[in-house]
């Protein structure tokens, strides 16, 4: 009987790759490699200006047999614990007040960067040519849908299990409204799946996972438990077991390209790039969340960036790849003032803008007041009293008819967003590496808060044309705002973010916010032609 032209291919394979004989994973993986494709006329969907080896190889070697059966392993033990042990025990219900609001942003943001990096990921494989190095971004892609899964199972069980569900249960439809979301989506979509495949690469890989990976997933595990959550460190360690084999794909895409002349003209700036990129968005909101979003606390979080992305990325890592032509960021020193001052800036504003959020803040106590002018001396003098102020003015009650983004206006402090990062920023109050500079272009004003933003801006501005909120909602009332978008309640009234945590406190409605008569204004539209 006949054969078809396929059948006989792989018989054929077959007969010269002989099928090993024992069981052992490295020997099977070694003869799968064999069977691979011509890649001389390879024509990928997603360029590069790089030439990726093809003969990389890939350092952790897996096949699918050894993938599937380790995961099962650590996905039994997970979901083990939460739904037998936990559930028993009512953790969720445990956790801080305030811990359970900073879980609602973490898990949620998280999600979607896992969510673009299983695109980042199979973008990559399509790209490399290496059948070893393609192996290892597919079991990346599979990592990486594994863990959507898993970040939105945090906001499930929490929802279901936990305090104040609101927030946990919507947050894919309410998250839109804030200023923080489209910094989030700058980082995790634009960094991870837009352009250059290798720049993709460096953003996903050997940045945001090598670089922010450890202050993000490791050090949220450590303030999670702190505040009584044993929920996150059971996910989230979980998650950052697989976070080697990503960090080593990085390492990998490195070392493919090494040999190319375009990674001499091109890499370090690429570098530079992504790092300030992931650096300007998740340097203050990982701070804020940490420090303002618990009770208790660990660390500063400026002990923490110094040690996981100073110390061991910018020096130890980066330092590895040196032999490969790759200098750490030169924009490392100032990310490094970020550090210290960024995310006191960002929560000014973020409290200043709770109405569009889709979560509770707290002012700090008179306790965390005495533990952050500890550790940040001058912060009292230069945010406490704003606080005091605030709070003395009733902006956590209803009745009070203030909400501190009324403060700002009153003293002329106008909040702009930066462009490139998407992150507000005021430029009369901050203490961080932020001023304002503002451009032109195809007849819009364009505000940034620093030159590395301004200078990627620059190169290609039409990269950076999204709106932000201002822009947004331009002469919109804030209630009618929030109402569409979702930002209330099952009652149809009661907003889901305020501004306490309290169970005795009264929660604002929409008829609260209308009554302010918030109306969103661009602040660039103040500026004059000759101010430019």
């Amino acid at each position: 009987m006949a054969i078809s032209a396929a059948t006989k291919a792989a018989t054929d394979a077959l007969a010269v790759n002989r099928a090993p004989t024992s069981v052992n994973a490295q020997e099977v993986h070694r003869w799968l490699q064999s069977f691979t494709w011509d890649f001389e006329k390879n024509r990928t969907k997603y360029p590069t200006k790089y030439k990726m080896a093809n003969d990389t190889k890939e350092q952790f070697k897996l096949i699918a047999k050894e993938y599937a059966r380790m995961e099962s392993v650590k996905d039994e033990r997970q979901f083990g614990s939460l739904q037998d042990v936990l559930a028993r025990v009512d953790a969720a219900k445990r956790v801080h007040p305030k811990w359970n609001e900073t879980m609602k942003v973490v898990s949620n943001f998280l999600e979607v960067g896992e969510y673009n990096a299983i695109a980042a990921t199979g973008m990559l494989w399509d790209s490399a040519t290496a059948p070893e190095q393609k192996n290892g971004y597919l079991a990346q892609t599979l990592d990486e849908i594994r863990h959507t899964n898993q970040c939105g199972y945090v906001n499930y069980y929490f929802s279901k299990n936990g305090q104040d569900p609101a927030g946990h249960n919507d947050a894919r439809r309410t998250r839109t409204i804030g200023p923080l979301w489209k910094g989030m989506k700058r980082v995790f979509s634009d960094g991870f799946i837009s352009g250059d495949a290798v720049e993709c690469s460096i953003n996903l890989q050997l940045v945001g996972e090598a670089c922010f990976t450890n202050p993000l997933i490791v050090a949220v595990t450590e303030w999670a438990a702190a505040n009584g959550d044993e929920i996150t460190p059971t996910v989230f360690l979980s998650i950052e077991t697989d976070e080697l084999r990503h960090m080593a794909n990085g390492y990998q895409t490195v070392v493919s390209i090494a040999n190319d002349e375009a990674a001499s003209k091109y890499l370090n700036t690429d570098l530079n790039n992504a790092f300030w990129t992931q650096q300007k968005y998740f340097t203050p909101v990982l701070g804020m969340a940490f420090e303002y979003g618990s009770h208790f606390k660990v660390e500063p979080w400026v002990k923490t960036w110094n040690r996981w992305v100073y110390e061991d990325w910018g020096g130890i890592w980066i330092g590895r790849l040196g032999k490969y032509g790759v200098e750490s960021p030169a924009s490392l020193r100032d990310a490094k003032k970020d550090a210290y001052w960024a995310h006191h800036d960002l929560f000014l504003i973020a409290y200043a803008l709770w109405p569009t959020g889709f979560f509770r803040l707290t002012l700090p106590t008179a306790e965390e007041a005495e533990w952050f002018e500890a550790n940040y001396p001058g912060w009292h003098d230069h945010y406490g009293v704003i606080y005091e102020e605030w709070r003395a003015r009733g902006c956590e009650d209803p009745s009070s008819g203030f909400i501190p983004l009324m403060w700002f206006i009153e003293n002329n402090h106008p909040i702009y967003i930066d462009r490139v990062s998407q992150v507000p920023f005021c430029p009369s109050l901050c203490k961080g590496a932020s001023t304002l500079r503002v451009h032109e272009w195809n007849g819009k004003l364009h505000s940034f808060s620093d030159d590395w933003g301004e200078r990627m801006w620059l190169s290609e501005p039409e990269r950076y044309e999204c709106q932000n909120i201002f822009e947004q909602y331009e002469g919109r009332e804030l209630s009618e705002v929030i109402a569409e978008l979702h930002g209330v309640r099952s009652d149809g009234k009661t907003l889901i973010a305020q501004p306490h945590t309290s169970k005795d406190g009264r929660l604002w409605t929409l008829d609260d916010i209308k009554k302010l008569n918030c109306v969103f204004a661009d602040p660039l539209k103040s500026f004059e032609a000759g101010d430019k």
